[in-house]
């Protein structure tokens, strides 16, 4: 597996440019593609002027993100037209060597039973992950652990691993896998084995972070986090002990959402997201 950097999980906006120059200072080995930057070499110049420029930086792509509007939220309209857009992100992606797309899902519904809204997700993501799938791009879904994020919403929704196994399986393309999240796995109580029980390809990306002390499982907030290992409240060890025993060689990207991460100045946080990482990998 290899450090990836995502300065926007860290709560910083930055160029590209920028973020892959600190990327590179700061040991990561990978980053998530920025495809608007990259997009506009490719027009102004040529595709193989983007290639190049990527090359250049010596970093692996990532992942990029899911832009289709395709959430309970959105208007089928919405979604339709968000497709064509998609479809050449999808390309260019492809073009430039990278083999993952994610996107998150939420975890409850105050409109949609259960069943309508695994249809509905079903049913909008098949034709995605149809798009993905004639790129040679995989699709990691992101279940959603924390409890507290469930209460007071009248229906509850897909929030485990397994919940998202089952959506993968529903959909049926072969290219669906999970983006999975130590501190989601953490609040669902999943367990080491259950990691280790995997097929190592539905493991399409991870973040990383930890809880915040005090808490139990049930407690912890979604948007309420601290630095990979910073209080040992989720088994980081053991976490990376599953992946490794599965043969997990893609992105680790650290998702903190922490206050004082956002505080730092924009290259003090990728130092130290660096050497969090570093120490926990280790």
């Amino acid at each position: 597996m290899f450090k990836n950097l995502n300065p926007g999980a860290l709560g910083h906006s930055l160029p590209f440019d920028q973020t892959c120059d600190l990327a590179r200072k700061y040991s990561f080995s990978g980053v998530d593609l920025d495809l608007g930057f990259l997009s506009n070499i490719a027009k102004a110049q040529s595709l193989q002027a983007a290639r190049d420029w990527l090359a250049a930086t010596g970093l692996q792509p990532g992942s990029f993100g899911l832009s289709v509007a395709w959430r309970e939220g959105d208007s089928d309209t919405a979604y339709a037209s968000s497709l064509p857009r998609f479809i050449e992100e999808a390309k260019l992606a492809a073009e430039l060597g990278c083999t993952r797309c994610t996107t998150w899902v939420m975890p409850r519904s105050d409109t949609l039973p259960f069943q309508r809204h695994f249809d509905l997700l079903v049913r909008r993501l098949t034709p995605v992950a149809g798009i993905l799938k004639a790129f040679g791009i995989w699709l990691g879904l992101e279940f959603v652990g924390p409890r507290t994020l469930r209460a007071g919403h009248r229906y509850d929704f897909v929030h485990t691993m397994d919940g998202m196994r089952a959506v993968g399986a529903a959909i049926g393309t072969g290219n669906i896998g999970l983006l999975l999240d130590c501190f989601h796995w953490y609040t669902a109580h999943g367990t080491a084995s259950d990691i280790e029980i995997l097929p190592v390809e539905e493991v399409v990306y991870v973040h990383v972070n930890d809880g915040i002390a005090g808490r139990t499982a049930d407690e912890q907030i979604d948007n309420q986090r601290d630095m990979v290992g910073a209080t040992g409240v989720v088994d980081i060890s053991g976490f990376f002990g599953a992946l490794r025993k599965i043969g997990y060689a893609g992105p680790v990207t650290v998702e903190p959402f922490s206050a004082a991460v956002r505080r730092m100045s924009p290259e003090q946080a990728i130092a130290a997201t660096s050497a969090a990482l570093d120490r926990a990998m280790n």
